[in-house]
């Protein structure tokens, strides 16, 4: 029977939308045959069968705009694969700008196109008035046209991957209601449904707006919450027809589509209604929620004002459905923490269709071959913390997630609602000094520091925004005197047991049978030597260790260390971060300043870089760690919360007379990248070696085996054919942030991985890969004249191997 329930499958997958269909599509493509899908009611009954079928290529990421091109591909012969209709039209799409700051950041986004390899183009008023006849353009400034964007039915897309799933083997099981789940030891051994138990050596959660409280009963944080969402479709009108370019009018919260002759218009509210704190209901198939016109008015306005000719025509349908939304707008894939066989594909921001292709491409990958094919960190569940899970939370936080997603994507834009969350025990004193804080993992985080007389708060723009003087001055304070900063949100882990030693040697590229007291700079690489994490390590004890770690990787680097020590082993992983309050104190005179706190002896033969000690500093005894992420001479200070705030009054009055100056993290971000250092998650990741990130210093070949070996070895004969550098520009007002285009002798070859500006030279500077087929040498590079493109504009730059500041690491080294 179809729709018989098996005892056992090699893959379970929970839900029947797009989502989990384009999951076992997949898995059946890339050999698994032993797929079964359990729809609580039947396929698309969720969300996906209210739909607005659009499929936008260019996405906020290369490896996000890769998903989406790799679906149009999909959705463009699925039909003849299948024999299922999927309505699939190649209609393009249309971005209209209405101020200058909207126009920048599509100019932007027109630079980024061209890294991402998606065909995109500015055009003229009068050609958009060609392609949308009906439109009000007085206000326009300026329109972009995407001509590869598609529609599709959802309903018959998601049948044609069902039909697809099926042909591969796999079984779906529709009125199929998951109950609860059978665990053993962290492993998923199997689900209870309303039908009866079936056993899997796999479980994919794909159940959309019912993730959260499924995840909930396994202890599983899925920070996702619904929302209310509206479209309503028009009679047919004059000067509609089939195949018109999808419409964004993202200034006005709208987007427009064809439907039927007439107008599908679907709203993107910039402050949205929560639905379903308390969780979904069990018997919800095709429903939808009652109209909240008061709700709508405002945008129905907006929708007049840009298509007057609305205002005689009549409205056909309104649909209200609920949509999940995540707390960052990015999806929630892969492998879900401390569990061996449970994965995740949920949380797609009203994108399901869009994404469902590449969900399910990169899920089979992720199941088959451990990783996806590409870094897709950006959307890893392992981004996430567990309190994050909180229902009044997300209730606040969700408020704002909806139009955030179609507000200008300033730089450095600060999120508002459910704010704040942690709080360090400095937070209050650095509010007194004029800290404007950020908030990152739901730290608040003191990002810059206003004078008194001024506001701590962002003025957003593309260029210089307002903090841009006080940040600057903050930086030269660490370069030529002495400045602190507050890093209690540094995650740090202890590893102690008598195995604790082996279980870092396997998994670290760099030597950690360390003497007790050394400070190590390590990564964590994946089986083809790509960079999975990026960390200090500081022997504590024979069998001690103390691991220390980015705020927003620190679910997914406690995950790969506990996962990775053997079952028998005696090693003990613990989160020590709430236990550490961390004050860094970085610049030349940070000597002379510490100094007068202790009795200890602070000189380089007694304390010397990359080593640690417990000082006493003041009335209180931390760990200090003499190293730097800023490229000076500093220590790292880790002493319990309660300790914190009145060593830090007593740093602050000691350092008045050699002027210690408060630091934010903009001036960091800004150090860092002087020196040249790298940062995870936007200079290196997965994809990358430590070879070609040039962190080959910090891998130990000849220290035994260790993950990611072998591929190095072989990266090491065969030669290297890419490798990062930093680039500077020329045009001290083109500011560059990320994914700005790379160009050597007028060919694209590379984009940006993250920018600043260099405060000590007076220029943009960023980092960029650049490639060569034929193998990259430093000959080649310097032999090559280079530009960046930022805003549709190419300004020259220069390249640098290594950091423009202190390349030999002597300023924190030797000082």
């Amino acid at each position: 029977m179809p729709n018989e329930l098996p005892s056992h499958a090699q893959v379970v997958i929970i839900g029947g939308g797009v989502i989990g269909c384009s999951v076992a599509y997949h898995l059946t493509k890339a050999g698994i045959s032993d797929v079964a899908l359990l729809e609580r009611k039947s396929l698309t009954c969720g969300t996906t069968w209210a739909a607005a079928g659009l499929v936008v290529e260019m996405r906020g990421t290369r490896e996000l705009t890769r998903m989406t091109g790799y679906g149009l591909d999909l959705y463009a012969r699925l039909e003849a694969e299948t024999g299922q209709t999927t309505g699939f039209t190649r209609s393009g799409s249309l971005l209209i700008a209405t101020n200058q700051e909207r126009e920048r950041e599509y100019n932007r986004i027109l630079s980024q196109s061209r890294t991402y390899g998606v065909e995109m183009e500015r055009i003229g008023i009068d050609e958009l008035k060609k392609l949308w006849p009906i439109l009000h353009t007085e206000d326009i400034t300026a329109a972009y046209y995407a001509p590869n964007d598609a529609l599709v039915n959802p309903v018959d897309t998601t049948m044609a991957l069902s039909i697809g799933a099926r042909r591969g083997g796999a079984k779906i099981c529709e009125e199929t209601q998951v109950l609860d789940f059978n665990l053993d030891n962290g492993r998923i051994r199997g689900v209870k449904t309303n039908r009866g138990d079936i056993r899997c050596d796999v479980l994919v959660l794909c159940a959309g707006m019912w993730s959260r409280e499924l995840a909930r009963k396994l202890g599983l944080a899925i920070p996702l919450h619904a929302v209310e969402h509206m479209h309503f479709v028009t009679q047919p009108m004059e000067g509609i027809k089939k195949g018109m370019p999808i419409l964004r009018d993202q200034d006005g919260h709208l987007y427009f589509r064809e439907e039927v002759g007439g107008l599908l218009i679907g709203a993107i509210e910039p402050v949205a209604k929560p639905y379903g704190t308390k969780g979904i209901p069990e018997n919800w198939s095709f429903d939808e929620l009652s109209d909240d016109l008061d709700h709508l008015e405002p945008l129905m306005m907006n929708a007049l004002h840009r298509g007057p000719a609305l205002e005689q025509t009549d409205i056909r349908t309104f649909t209200t459905v609920p949509e999940s939304f995540t707390i960052d707008n990015q999806y929630i894939l892969g492998t879900a923490p401390l569990f061996e066989n449970l994965y995740t594909a949920t949380g797609m921001n009203t994108s399901g269709l869009m994404c469902a292709a590449g969900v399910g491409l990169k899920m089979a990958e992720w199941i088959t071959k451990d990783r996806p094919q590409n870094d897709v960190w950006e959307i890893d569940v392992r981004r996430f913390y567990s309190w994050q899970n909180n229902r009044n939370y997300l209730r606040d936080r969700i408020v704002e997630m909806v139009g955030n997603a179609w507000a200008n994507h300033w730089p450095y834009k600060q999120l508002t609602t459910a704010r704040p969350v942690r709080r360090s025990a400095l937070h209050d004193q650095l509010a007194e000094l004029g800290a404007c804080f950020g908030q990152l993992g739901g730290w608040e985080r003191a990002n810059w520091f206003a004078p008194k007389g001024v506001t701590p708060e962002y003025i957003y723009s593309w260029g210089r925004q307002n903090w841009f003087d006080y940040s600057a001055a903050e930086h030269m304070a660490v370069r030529e005197g002495v400045g602190v900063y507050d890093m209690s949100s540094l995650a740090n882990f202890v590893l102690e047991g008598r195995d604790a030693l082996g279980v870092l040697q396997r998994l670290c590229a760099n030597e950690i049978d360390i003497p007790i007291g050394k400070v190590v700079y390590t990564q964590m690489l994946n089986k083809a030597g790509g960079i999975e994490a990026d960390l200090t390590i500081t022997r504590l004890a024979q069998s001690k260790f103390f691991i220390v770690t980015g705020t927003p990787t620190s679910m997914r680097d406690f995950d790969r260390i506990a996962r990775n020590i053997p079952e028998d082993a005696h090693a003990v992983l613990t989160d020590m971060t709430s236990a550490y309050a961390v004050l860094c104190v970085m610049g030349p005179k940070s000597r002379q300043l510490l100094s007068q706190l202790t009795l200890a002896d602070l000189a380089n033969e007694a304390f010397p870089f990359g080593t640690a000690q417990h000082i006493e500093f003041a009335y209180a005894t931390p760990l200090a760690q003499r190293i730097s992420f800023v490229g000076e001479l500093g220590w790292e200070i880790y002493m319990p919360p309660d300790f914190a705030p009145a060593f830090f009054d007593t740093l602050l009055e000691t350092g008045k007379d050699i002027g210690l100056k408060p630091v934010g993290f903009h001036a960091i971000d800004s150090l860092r990248l002087e020196r040249g250092f790298r940062h995870w998650g936007a200079d290196i990741g997965p994809d990358d070696t430590p070879f070609e990130a040039g962190l080959g210093f910090a891998v130990k070949l000849d220290k035994g085996d260790f993950v990611g070996r072998e591929a190095l070895l072989r990266k090491k004969q065969e030669g290297l054919r890419r490798k990062l550098v930093t680039f500077t520009v020329d045009d001290p007002e083109a500011m560059i942030y990320h994914d700005e285009p790379i160009y050597r002798n007028g060919n694209l070859i590379s984009c940006n991985t993250h920018g600043s500006f260099s405060h000590l030279l007076g220029c943009p500077i960023g980092m960029g890969y650049l490639e060569n087929p034929e193998g990259i040498s430093d000959e080649w590079i310097l032999a090559g004249e280079y530009e960046i493109e930022v805003e549709d504009q190419r300004v020259p730059a220069k390249v640098h191997l290594q950091g423009v500041y202190d390349p030999g690491g002597k300023r924190a080294r030797l000082s």
